[in-house]
């Protein structure tokens, strides 16, 4: 009866896996040719409702996306598979019961999380390009700001109001404060444009240049940063895997009233953490342990090279052994010696 149960679960788990694989790659569901599983508009509407009623209580994506769907889409294969008993399971009056809308509903969800989360990578995607784009202008634009800084510390020389004009621009660093700089230049080359156009290092050349990149670099800051619209695709893609971790905990919920300790239950484990993940708060704490520990270990070594200095016995030595009985020597009084032989007491 075990081994039925077993070889049961393996072909489940496989199933599950063959099938979330070829859905994340975007390949038919099965063999006959049918065409991949998509969520209708409203059916996602409805979920998106369901999700962004969750606020802040989600639960981060740890990433995965591949690995994460097959894992949910074995635990709804074998919940479809044990709905007979699963939706009979006596669930606490606080809590609805379960229903088999409520297991196929997992599917949908792990569907939402796809699309969530290749919504946020676009978006991701079209951020880290704006901050590869936006690396080159912003070496030229440094360089025409150093031009015109340099032209207008000659011409301010005298001017007090003009040095602190120039100390405001140089003060802060960063994208957001190049691009402020420029403007500032700018302004400042428009009320000097007749002495910049004598200037005989390219100081006006810099300025016109500068007068292109300004409106470029604006628009590229703006998408290099994280906007509004990276922020709701990520915790809309937060919000559908925490639905579907909180679909897949009611499934194991009532399964584990059915299954406990029977080979069934392995299609509903949990999805593993990493190893590296599940260290990282103890190591956390050892590093904590030992920086408070640090001053004691220190006293405890000064301790005992003072002791060692005075010829005092150590606490660690067996009792009876010459160490205890006989006390050591100061350091300054070397012991005599007979042939390779350990030194004779005094």
């Amino acid at each position: 009866m075990a081994k039925a149960s077993t070889t049961t679960s393996s072909r489940t788990y496989k199933a599950a896996t063959r099938r979330a694989s070829r859905e994340t790659r975007g390949a038919p569901r099965s063999s006959t040719g049918a065409a991949a599983y998509t969520l209708s508009a409203a059916r996602e509407a409805e979920l998106l409702r369901e999700a962004e009623s969750l606020g802040e209580s989600t639960v981060f994506f740890p990433g995965k996306l591949a690995r994460r769907v097959i894992w949910a889409s074995r635990i709804q294969l074998a919940a479809e598979r044990d709905a007979a008993d699963l939706v009979r399971t006596p669930f606490p009056e606080d809590e609805p019961a379960l229903t088999r809308e409520e297991i196929r509903a997992l599917r949908d969800k792990i569907e939402l999380l796809r699309v969530t989360q290749s919504r946020w990578q676009a978006v991701q995607q079209r951020q880290e390009r704006a901050i590869a784009m936006f690396k080159g202008p912003a070496a030229e634009a440094a360089l025409h700001r150093q031009a015109l800084l340099r032209f207008f510390d000659l011409r301010f020389k005298k001017s007090p109001e003009g040095q602190k004009r120039l100390m405001a621009i140089r003060a802060g660093s960063g994208d957001a404060d190049l691009v402020q700089d420029v403007s500032d230049l700018l302004v400042l080359c428009s009320e000097h444009a007749e002495a910049l156009r004598k200037a005989p290092r390219g100081e006006a050349d810099a300025a016109a240049r500068l007068r292109e990149l300004s409106p470029e670099l604006a628009r590229m800051l703006a998408d290099k940063t994280f906007s509004p619209e990276a922020q709701r695709a990520r915790r809309l893609r937060d919000a559908a895997y925490t639905l579907v971790v909180h679909a897949e905990r009611r499934l194991r919920a009532a399964a584990e009233y059915w299954y406990a300790g029977t080979d069934k239950m392995k299609d509903y484990a949990p999805f593993p953490v990493s190893r590296g993940a599940a260290s990282i708060g103890g190591r956390r704490k050892r590093r904590k342990a030992r920086g408070r520990a640090w001053p004691w270990r220190c006293a405890g070594f000064l301790n005992r090279w003072s002791r060692s200095l005075a010829g005092e016995p150590r606490r660690r030595d067996v009792a009876g052994s010459p160490r205890l009985t006989q006390p050591r020597p100061p350091r300054s009084i070397a012991p005599a010696r007979r042939g390779s032989g350990s030194a004779r007491p005094p």
